[in-house]
């Protein structure tokens, strides 16, 4: 069934509380705070204190979701984006008055334990503070943390900050695919109800793009009724639909985060283009000989060297392999390099024929481009038995929705088979080139094209070309 992300609400509040008391119902640490199973006395007090204290934290904001068949909220998050804080008050420790039914000292040492090792880590620095992710079991291993996981990635692309965490040793290899880096851990006493003496805690830590500095957090007023992509703070962040599942077509739409994919990723690009005249050309040794492997650890490191080059994948729901991919790169800072191609051609490349074709349309496009914010569509690409089925357009669809609620355009550069997609999502045919392949070392009078195409977002008047 496919799922999205969705803003929560305050009249989620009692939702909240029956999810937090699921989803940690068996965890060690529950039953240090409390030793028997939550009363309807300890709900009331949590959904009455989260209703108390909503938008009340720094920047706060709580973001979903929801199973778009049945409409259930099946997961949710807190953030809060801390500004560059002064003095001492950052310091203090919070004093929460308990309920009956909590274990006071068990609760209060958990609580200073965790703030006092985050403040110990990140000062008063500004940074993103992830303090809730929560899965209901029953909805688990269906891309719901990963989803979320992604909207706050690119806020903190967006604003340029570090987030930080804390997770079970369990519940860190989902932060770890997304390039968290387990910088400190802490031992909470837990020797009251259990036989371990200590439950080990990790710190995790995702820092932003080293070349940058952090950018202002803006002054957020919390607003119940405020679209999930109105609660990006700077910019609205690419929406990309993580775990949209379609029976149809049988595909699960996500980003690439685990390493292990990129050599996957690779081997559909052969597949995709095994019979494409101009890649064999341009590529006559086969990408110089390397290994799929070798091709896929460039691709990671495109996306590593870059922070806004975002590569997506469609995945078979019934072999769970991938079947296609796309990669695509946004112009957000005028001011800073964009590397949205590795910056070292494989060995044997046909440059003459690279000139005569891609770095020659490049060269237009920078020039109609200049001074914009916009985004690029590098390569999509589709394994041949998936083609035809609507997996294109899925891949797509974040991306250009996204790039409709930034008002940007949008770049393609296509060879004539995918002008039909890409002129039924909106993109409009600006110019082409054309070769004779027999120039380059290919077939005499076998000649190759390749079109741009410009998209407008949504509500803009047509492309001028």
């Amino acid at each position: 069934m496919p799922i999205e992300l969705c803003p929560i609400r305050k009249s989620d509040a009692p939702v909240l509380t029956e999810m937090l008391y699921a989803a940690y119902k068996d965890d060690v640490i529950s039953h240090l705070m409390y030793k028997n199973h939550a009363t309807p006395t300890m709900k009331a007090w949590t959904t009455e204190r989260t209703e108390k204290g909503w938008g009340q934290g720094p920047g706060e904001r709580r973001v979903g979701v929801r199973d778009t068949e049945t409409g259930e909220l099946i997961a949710s998050s807190l953030w809060y984006f801390y500004p560059q804080r002064e003095g001492d008050d950052w310091r203090k420790l919070p004093e929460i008055e308990w309920p009956e039914g909590y274990n006071k000292e068990g609760c209060d040492h958990l609580i200073h334990v965790h703030t006092t090792k985050r403040n110990e880590i990140m000062g008063p620095k500004p940074f993103i503070f992830l303090a809730t992710c929560i899965v209901l079991p029953a909805h688990q291993r269906r891309g719901a943390g990963a989803l979320i996981m992604q909207w706050g990635i690119e806020q903190s692309r967006a604003l340029n900050l570090p987030i930080f965490l804390t997770a079970s040793p369990h519940g860190r290899r989902l932060y770890e695919k997304f390039n968290f880096e387990v910088i400190d851990h802490c031992w909470i006493d837990v020797s009251s109800v259990s036989t371990e003496k200590r439950d080990n805690v990790v710190m995790l830590l995702r820092e932003p793009h080293p070349s940058q500095p952090p950018r202002p957090i803006p002054i957020l007023k919390p607003d119940e009724d405020m679209p999930i992509d109105a609660a990006a703070p700077v910019v609205v962040a690419p929406q990309l639909p993580v775990a949209v599942a379609d029976r149809k077509y049988d595909v699960v739409v996500t980003p690439v985060t685990d390493p292990a994919d990129f050599e996957r990723l690779a081997e559909v690009e052969d597949l995709a283009f095994g019979n494409d005249n101009i890649v064999q050309l341009l590529f006559p040794a086969g990408h110089g000989g390397e290994t799929l492997a070798a091709r896929g650890d460039k691709h990671r490191q495109s996306q590593k060297e870059d922070p806004t080059n975002y590569y997506v994948k469609a995945t078979s729901t019934a072999t769970g392999e991938i079947v296609a991919w796309v990669k695509y790169h946004l112009f957000d800072d005028l001011e800073r390099e964009h590397i949205p191609y590795p910056k070292e051609l494989p060995p044997g490349t046909n440059v003459p024929l690279l000139e005569a074709t891609f770095i020659k349309l490049k060269a237009r496009r920078d020039e109609k481009m200049a001074g914009k914010q916009y985004g690029y569509v590098l390569i999509l690409v589709v394994v041949p038995e998936w083609q035809r089925k609507g997996v294109g357009r899925k891949l797509l669809q974040g991306y250009l929705d996204s790039m409709d609620k930034r008002g940007w355009e949008s770049w393609i550069d296509a060879s004539p088979a995918g002008l039909g997609l890409y002129e039924k999502l909106g993109w409009e045919q600006l110019w082409g080139v054309t070769v004779d392949l027999g120039d380059f070392g290919g077939e005499k009078g076998q000649t190759d094209t390749t079109v741009s195409l410009l998209r407008k977002p949504k509500g803009v008047a047509k492309v001028e070309g």
